[in-house]
């Protein structure tokens, strides 16, 4: 059985590679179109109000999508299935409703109760007219609109997607993450091509997108089907135990990774923001896609054994998923570290390179942040989500402070990304201490060895192609594939991937 739950573990996380791999393509395209659709300044601005909706939807809508995470497969085996999805819409409703109820609320105070933002502004005692009439121009009502929108079919898109994980609906689960970003790249340069370019559009590109993937979700899991009757009090209360400490767990993470740029907005310009932000995004999406390929592979099945009271195999199955996860985090990293400079040569406008030099600190802070979700799984299973955040307010308050001290001090963005990954590296210490006589993860170190040593041969390599190839976007795949090959050769050689070769010569032999 144990053997079994491996397999199945390891086969749903080869899918979400493959596919997140795809995804992360597209994303990579995406951002390297919107370097040239957008300004620096645009970009910064952009930034901004992006951080604002997901940081909002974090918080009213998170705690949501983690406890059902949590507790589909529970009331699934139990036969509950419409009690569950009863309540779960009722309070994604009530969330949604309270926040659309705030955002119009607010509009009419301020058009009707004041008479614009400038007079609440002056009221308030800021006098700088000019500054607060080019506030306006850039967060017009079109952008509040759309991000409203957004927000909407971003949390119920959320919904849908960690829903399909936790019932293992793995292909279609990635086929609308694929759709999710190739959607909002089209609909992204159709609508700036149009109409200029301008952020709104893109705030309506995901709108659009994420609704299409909502709508197919919810056919999927026949959800109308199941939402009948009154919610269950019982199951409300459960779910926000669990989730609601998560909401401060979401909002000290967003510190750790969105803070930063508000930060570098208000000192160095909306400029020097869209710089810092274009290349950690690049990165950023990216691990956090290589995050949850691995997470969601592994994680529904470890939530399985742990419902059904198999202690020994959930610890066997945590271990196997860490490894899995250094065997993708660690090249991922040192391929940064290899190739940061020419990716930004190829992939960005010449305005925008000189950020490089934080991706690699970006990468290295989120290897360990994919680490900490590991470390807090005693925590998480046990519901015991007030110690995740305390912990990750302990780092997001590190990083706050060190942000505040040292971009003002440097007067470089720089430092931010270091900051954040010293914000990571204390967080994840905190959580791996604090859970260090439970479930506690291990890596054997001769396997831990053959990961890191393949990872410096491919850099090797990486770096004598770049000493005879010039930088440029076909050199630059170059260099991935020529990575890959290396590392993934180098990991067969020395026997480290040899159960992964074998399912997948089982799957290519039953086809």
């Amino acid at each position: 059985m144990a053997n079994n739950s491996k397999g199945a573990m390891a086969k749903d996380t080869i899918i979400y590679m493959l596919a997140k791999g795809i995804e992360g393509i597209v994303g990579i395209v995406t951002m390297s179109v919107m370097t040239y659709l957008l300004s620096t300044a645009q970009m910064g601005y952009y930034v901004t109000v992006n951080i604002a909706i997901t940081t909002i939807a974090m918080l009213a809508i998170q705690w949501l999508v983690q406890s059902v995470l949590r507790y589909v497969n529970k009331y699934d085996i139990a036969g509950k299935n419409k009690e569950f999805y009863t309540t779960v819409f009722t309070a994604w409703f009530r969330v949604n409703f309270g926040v659309i109820l705030v955002a119009v609320l607010s509009v009419l105070l301020v058009k009707f109760g004041f008479g614009s933002v400038e007079n609440i502004a002056l009221k308030l005692g800021f006098t700088n007219i000019d500054r607060i009439r080019r506030f306006t121009s850039i967060y017009t009502n079109r952008v509040f609109v759309c991000g409203i929108l957004w927000f909407v079919s971003y949390n119920t898109a959320q919904l849908m997607i960690s829903m399909l994980a936790a019932v293992r609906a793995v292909k279609l689960n990635l086929l609308l993450s694929i759709i999710t970003v190739c959607g909002r790249l089209v609909f992204m340069v159709i609508f700036c091509k149009l109409w200029t370019s301008k952020i709104e559009w893109i705030f309506l590109s995901y709108f659009i997108t994420d609704a299409i993937v909502s709508i197919i979700g919810m056919k999927r899991l026949k959800i109308f089907s199941y939402i009948k009757g009154k919610a269950s009090k019982e199951i409300l209360d459960e779910l926000k135990e669990y989730g609601f400490p998560l909401m401060g767990n979401q909002l000290t993470t967003s510190v750790l990774n969105q803070s930063d740029a508000y930060i570098i907005t208000l000192m160095l310009g909306a400029s020097a923001s869209g710089i810092y932000k274009a290349n950690y995004s690049l990165i950023s999406s990216a691990f956090t896609l290589l995050n949850a390929s691995v997470m969601r592979g592994c994680y529904p099945t470890i939530l399985r054994a742990w419902s059904e009271d198999k202690k020994e195999q959930v610890q066997k199955l945590l271990n196997e998923a860490v490894r899995m996860y250094m065997i993708i985090a660690i090249p991922a990293v040192v391929g940064v570290f290899a190739v940061s400079d020419a990716a930004a040569y190829a992939l960005f406008d010449a305005e925008y390179f000189e950020g490089h030099i934080v991706m690699f600190w970006v990468a290295l802070g989120m290897m360990f942040l994919g680490l900490t979700e590991y470390s807090i799984k005693h925590w998480e299973l046990n519901a015991n989500t007030k110690a995740i955040f305390g912990r990750s307010l302990i780092g997001g308050i590190v990083n706050l402070a060190l942000n505040l001290v040292l971009i003002k001090v440097t007067g470089s963005y720089f430092i931010a990304a270091v900051t954040t990954f010293i914000g990571f590296f204390v967080y994840f210490c905190l959580a791996r201490f604090g859970t260090r006589n439970y479930l506690k993860w291990r890596i054997a170190p001769v396997k831990f060895v053959k990961i890191v040593f393949s990872a410096v041969v491919m850099c090797l390599a990486i770096e004598g192609l770049k000493l005879i190839l010039p930088n440029s976007k076909l050199c630059l795949a170059i260099f991935i594939i020529c990575g890959i090959i290396v590392y993934g050769t180098m990991l067969a050689l020395t026997g480290e991937i040899k159960g992964e070769i074998a399912i997948i010569k089982n799957k290519l032999a039953r086809k």
